[in-house]
């Protein structure tokens, strides 16, 4: 019984240390961000369902991976069924194909987002945030900041622009995209 609970604990360390990769990889699927909450969520379930069919030392990220990328497909044809227009299945799967490439990649993206992240001033970190993490809109957060929207919108655009070049900078991209 003992063994099982360290197996579960290893589990959840394999589950939550994937959870970044395993939501932005599920973003980069969907029509959108809205659902992807719940996909990351139903990936879990299942995943954790599945538990005892992971054979300890063999590669996580691939296996969980697949599970949330056919999570996405069922997301993607409940919304196709209801008349919402997304991409077609042939670009959804040259995405997948991009994501399951550079496994370190993301993990390597997103170090330099958190430490650029850092480098921001309060109030920029909280339009970041507020904009990214909440369900409410620009309208609401340039009232309670005494700030227009549209000033907002350009610090949006600033902060952006910055984090790209901090970002590049920190992958020692020499002006990529710009």
């Amino acid at each position: 019984m003992q063994n099982n609970a360290i197996q579960d604990a290893e589990f959840v360390g394999q589950i939550t240390s994937h959870q970044a990769e395993l939501h932005a990889f599920i973003i980069s699927l969907m029509p959108g961000t809205e659902g992807a909450e719940d996909v990351l969520q139903e990936t879990n379930l299942v995943l954790w369902e599945k538990r005892k069919t992971f054979k300890s030392g063999t590669n996580f990220r691939a296996w969980a991976l697949q599970i949330a990328r056919y999570k996405v497909l069922g997301h993607r044809r409940k919304l196709a069924n209801l008349g919402y227009l997304i991409f077609d299945d042939e670009l959804a799967e040259l995405i997948t194909e991009e994501c399951e490439a550079e496994p370190d990649e993301l993990t390597t993206r997103m170090k330099a987002l958190k430490k650029c992240l850092a480098r921001l001033n309060e109030p920029e970190r909280q339009l970041i945030e507020h904009r990214y993490l909440t369900e409410s809109n620009l309208v609401e957060f340039a009232e309670k900041s005494g700030r227009s929207a549209d000033s907002l919108r350009v610090t949006l655009f600033r902060i952006r622009a910055g984090l790209k070049k901090c970002i590049l900078g920190e992958l020692n991209i020499k002006d990529i995209l710009s």
